[in-house]
C-alpha cells in the first residue's frame, strides 16, 4: 500500500486544523469459504441449510465454523459468482441458510462466503 503524507491522512479523516503525528492503520482480515453443490438445491418450500463443516477455506481445509466479524466487518455470499442480496440468506457461525426464492441451484454450482473484518493497528496522535 502506497503511503501518503501525514497531513493528507489527517484530512482524509476530517481533521484539518491539527497536525497528525501518526496515521491510523486499518488491517483488513478476509476469510473465504467454498462449497460446491453435490446435488440440485430446490428453494421452493422451506429454507435450505448448509452446515459450515461442508465448506473448505482458502487453503483447501475443512472448516468448523464461519468467522463473523460483527460490527467490525461484513459478509458477502456469492452463488455461481454472483453476489446475493442480504435478504436471500442468513449466515450464523455454523450454518448458511438460503431463504425460499422459488429457484433451483444446480449441482456443481459454487457457493462462496466472503467474511471481511477490520482491525485497528495504530491510533493517530495529534499535536495542537
Amino acid at each position: 500500500m502506497k503511503s501518503i503524507n501525514n497531513k493528507m491522512k489527517c484530512q482524509v479523516h476530517g481533521i484539518r486544523k491539527k497536525k497528525c503525528k501518526h496515521s491510523v492503520i486499518v488491517k483488513p482480515i478476509v476469510r473465504r469459504y467454498f462449497f460446491v453443490c453435490p446435488h440440485n438445491i430446490t428453494l421452493l418450500e422451506t429454507p435450505y441449510i448448509i452446515d459450515a463443516n461442508q465448506f473448505i477455506n482458502d487453503h483447501g481445509n475443512a472448516v468448523k465454523g464461519f468467522r463473523l466479524f460483527g460490527p467490525s466487518g461484513y459478509t458477502n455470499l456469492f452463488i455461481n459468482g454472483v453476489m446475493q442480496g442480504s435478504s436471500l440468506y442468513h449466515i450464523c457461525p455454523h450454518t448458511l441458510k438460503l431463504n425460499t426464492t422459488g429457484q433451483i441451484i444446480y449441482k456443481g454450482t459454487p457457493i462462496i462466503i466472503e467474511a471481511i473484518g477490520f482491525k485497528l493497528l495504530k491510533k493517530a496522535r495529534f499535536i495542537v
